[in-house]
């Protein structure tokens, strides 16, 4: 069984990972961890999907111009 060091120090690995913190280093020896631990393989899927859900569920406009506009149009038609 694994103690809550352990998994505090998997949890942190994965979100380091997944946020382009890790060296290349470190990197390199996480994603081996991953394929040889089956642990590691369900923090690093678990995290992914997380992840992919986010990003299919939040709103980003692909222009910041676009942004300015909608912001622009919405004060405008406030004022009529």
């Amino acid at each position: 069984m694994h103690n809550v060091d352990d998994l505090n120090e998997l949890t942190k690995q994965v979100g380091m990972f997944f946020d382009q913190a890790l060296d290349p280093q470190s990197r390199d020896a996480f994603l081996q961890r991953v394929s040889s631990d089956p642990l590691y393989q369900q923090a690093y899927q678990h995290e992914q999907l997380i992840r992919e859900n986010l990003k299919k569920l939040i709103y980003r406009p692909g222009d910041a111009s676009q942004l300015i506009q909608a912001i622009k149009n919405q004060i405008g038609g406030k004022e009529k």
